[in-house]
């Protein structure tokens, strides 16, 4: 298993979770150089540095973000979690959908907007803070965000995890690691079935480093390093973000051989967080007004405030437009 248009090699912070990748790493990311190397013209044309537009923003917040989340499906919905608890609901203008609630989490993924019984729901994976798996729900008839379990059979504390496309398997899949063992990913899929959610386990895959984070891009599993991780993909563009330990972004495009730090152009009205917290993207919304796809990443500005800026990477997502 390899990510499509990825090399697996040593200096890359990323590194496919497959365990037959792992073992082979090095001489796959060589033959994979020989083959691919006249097939990545784009990120060529990207690897010196990347600038992109923050566009928009969120109000100033009531703190620190500990961890920010996009749905897909058909809607699109950014989840807030707290440092010092509570988590939010906002659409893509930046406005708060409905009343906080007062749940503490350490993280949440992206989630998967779909119908449950008739209803229309945003499934929001989590962990919150005591290490538990939950499940956290938007819906236009709920006045704040809802907690709920989820059918996933561990009684170790969770560290982390990450969500992808189910396809036709079920609604959202999942990887996830604990506390007692970060060098291994667990991965399933959460399905429904008459209202009632069900857990469709997968494999239990190691990683060759301790997991901080995790990402579906192209259909596989990569485990990180990095503080945060998420994939950025749309049509043949496959790319990677991350937050290193210095709270900067970086992007990685040519197969994992660099990691290009990506600096952010602030908007008229429109302040960066110059240290980022947490960190979100997709490369295509069903909804917002975001044609080449969003990055949203969460941290103080250098006023004080605490925000979530929405970054435009259609530089990077959409072909440009030929005279």
């Amino acid at each position: 298993m390899q990510i499509k248009g990825w090399r697996l090699v040593a200096a890359s912070p990323f590194v496919n979770a497959a365990a037959g990748a792992i073992l082979l790493f090095g001489a796959a990311g060589c033959s994979r150089q020989e083959k691919e190397a006249d097939s990545a013209p784009r990120a060529a044309a990207i690897a010196a540095g990347v600038e992109l537009p923050a566009v928009w923003a969120t109000r100033a917040l009531s703190g620190p973000v500990e961890d920010v989340a996009l749905s897909t499906g058909g809607g699109a919905v950014l989840a807030v979690a707290f440092e010092r608890g509570g988590l939010e609901f906002f659409d893509l203008e930046g406005e708060r959908i409905g009343e906080p609630a007062l749940f503490r989490l350490k993280a949440i993924a992206d989630g998967r907007s779909t119908q449950i019984a008739g209803a229309d729901v945003t499934l929001f994976p989590g962990v919150t803070e005591a290490g538990a798996l939950k499940g956290y729900i938007y819906s236009p008839g709920l006045m704040a965000p809802a907690q709920i379990d989820l059918p996933i059979p561990e009684d170790r504390l969770v560290a982390g995890l990450c969500t992808g496309d189910a396809g036709s398997q079920g609604l959202i899949r999942v990887a996830y690691w604990t506390v007692a063992n970060s060098m291994q990913l667990i991965t399933g899929v959460l399905t429904e079935e008459n209202g009632d959610l069900g857990w469709t386990p997968e494999a239990l895959t190691p990683s060759p480093m301790p997991v901080s984070s995790c990402v579906f891009a192209g259909g596989e599993l990569v485990a990180s390093a990095a503080s945060d991780s998420a994939p950025l993909t749309r049509g043949e563009v496959s790319a990677l973000l991350s937050l290193d330990d210095a709270a900067a972004l970086q992007i990685s495009t040519d197969y994992g051989i660099t990691n290009t730090a990506i600096s952010v152009r602030d908007g008229i009205t429109i302040e960066a967080p110059r240290n980022p917290t947490a960190l979100s993207a997709h490369g295509t919304l069903p909804a917002g007004g975001f044609p080449g796809g969003v990055v949203v990443v969460a941290g103080e500005t250098s006023s004080g405030s605490h925000q979530v800026v929405f970054i435009d990477p259609s530089s990077i997502t959409l072909e440009p437009v030929e005279d």
